[in-house]
């Protein structure tokens, strides 16, 4: 082979593994905005559900009345059983949460994979792909088989898409609640 043969080669092969770790880094940039959208998703259900709350089941009471029964110690005088107006908002609400944790849970777990890190199972340290042994506490790495990672990525990727639909439907759950 050619000087200017195998020169192209290298450039080909370069240019290549270039292209690889831009689709990861472009991959690693639309989960992290995923995962900074449901979290915002969670804040604001979770500040719903907080505002419905002291709506709801502290109505009754007023600023003075609740800092007397802390004063006093008697915080237990006001406790009261929750009974939502509406129960099925409220679980659509917390269903909802969940979904979303779940689509995060996937996402990090995909990041992690795209930025080849791992994290040692016995001190919790990362830990670069293909490694035998922890460099800090020198545990042996566990690796799956290479047949078992093609069923585990297919397997993620129909529980992302999974969560993904179950918080649509939450969304519009939640959305058709609210016009209610």
């Amino acid at each position: 082979m050619s000087f200017w043969e195998e020169l192209g080669q290298r450039i080909t092969q370069g240019s290549q593994g270039a292209l690889q770790k831009t689709k990861a880094i472009a991959g690693v940039v639309t989960m992290n905005a995923d995962i900074s959208d449901s979290k915002r998703k969670i804040r604001d259900l979770y500040e719903e559900l907080g505002k419905m709350l002291v709506e709801e089941a502290f109505a009754d009471l007023t600023a003075g009345r609740i800092s007397e029964a802390l004063e006093a110690d008697k915080a237990d005088s006001l406790k009261r059983e929750i009974d939502f107006k509406d129960w099925k908002e409220v679980l659509t609400k917390v269903m909802y949460i969940k979904s979303e944790e779940e689509v995060i849970a996937i996402n990090e777990e995909k990041i992690r994979e795209f930025t080849e890190e791992e994290r040692c199972p016995s001190c919790g340290r990362k830990v670069n792909k293909g490694m035998t042994f922890c460099p800090d506490c020198g545990a042996k790495l566990i690796r799956p088989k290479e047949e078992a990672d093609g069923a585990d990525e297919a397997a993620k990727a129909a529980a992302a898409d999974a969560a993904k639909a179950a918080a649509a439907d939450a969304a519009k759950a939640a959305d058709q609640a609210a016009e209610q």
